[in-house]
């Protein structure tokens, strides 16, 4: 039976570069280009094809209907649905080749560079969100909300006066407590998004994702709210590196003053491993496509 697919990340460039050594690469770029083609104007519709057949013959179709009252952002829509019905199908097309030429491993066994497909709980962190959301200025309102005690005034007695300023100093207290700890993690969600600024990444058991930002079909919000779900998680895609030895002190890093090429990757390891995110003989995934498969 057919297993339909929730995609929250499909890095197109990455699967058709794969695909094109098996075979010869799909034609989304032309097909999409075929699309899109003079519809600024008013006149008829293209009605060239291609020569392909199969998925590829629904995205014609899709493109031919593009009447010449079409105007270009209806253009520009049936262009990008015609995309995403070709990488979605070129994803199955991928897996099944490496299925085909016993390419795909079992994660547990898999080295540096093969191709793996696996099933796993998850968590997502998006650094640029988790800073932006940080920020003690837009949190003052929340941490402010609750009223500090109100002084018994002159007239109050010793012991009232003794339970206001114990009163006070504990607001003050949870107060500032609450304001550092948001501060400790927007100090950290900074220097993380420094480090990964313009990735999202995606942990899993005995693993780590590093996706590219512009390839998620969710956006940051929708992100957060899948790291409540209960579904495991289908990640395809090729094993990066695999993580021999963490450190999580920053200590017994060996590279020399020539090797400064090594210090990203010492920074990676410091901040992962130090919040539980990455773990010895864990591997580093470049994911080509994530997402979710219904049951």
């Amino acid at each position: 039976m057919l297993k339909t697919k929730d995609y929250i990340y499909l890095d197109d460039d990455l699967l058709n570069s794969y695909l094109a050594q098996f075979e010869k690469g799909l034609l989304t770029k032309e097909t999409a280009e075929h699309g899109i083609e003079n519809t600024d104007s008013i006149g008829g519709a293209s009605t060239g094809t291609i020569g392909a057949t199969g998925i590829f013959g629904i995205g014609l179709k899709l493109q031919n209907e593009i009447t010449e009252n079409d105007n270009s952002v209806e253009s520009e829509f049936t262009k990008n649905v015609v995309e995403n019905v070709l990488s979605d199908y070129a994803v199955d097309l991928l897996i099944e080749d490496c299925d085909t030429n016993n390419l795909l491993r079992d994660f547990a066994v898999a080295k540096e560079g093969d191709f793996i497909s696996l099933s796993s709980k998850f968590q997502i962190y998006d650094f640029e969100y988790l800073k932006s959301i940080t920020e003690l200025s837009l949190l003052k309102p929340l941490l402010d909300a609750d009223e500090p005690p109100v002084s018994p005034g002159p007239q109050a007695s010793k012991q009232e006066r003794v339970k206001y300023q114990k009163d006070l100093h504990n607001y003050n207290s949870s107060t500032e407590k609450a304001e550092n700890g948001f501060k400790l993690i927007n100090d950290l969600s900074t220097f993380a998004n420094n480090l990964f600024s313009d990735s999202i990444l995606v942990t899993i058991n005995n693993g780590l994702s590093i996706c590219k930002r512009n390839k998620l079909r969710l956006n940051k919000a929708q992100i957060s709210f899948e790291n409540e779900s209960n579904k495991h998680i289908k990640i395809f895609g090729i094993v990066s590196t695999v993580k021999k030895e963490i450190h999580s002190d920053g200590k017994n890093f060996n590279f020399q003053p020539n090797e400064l090429d090594k210090v990203p990757s010492m920074l990676f390891d410091v901040l992962l491993s130090s919040f539980n995110m990455l773990h010895n003989n864990d591997k580093v995934i470049k994911p080509i496509a994530i997402y979710f498969e219904a049951e």
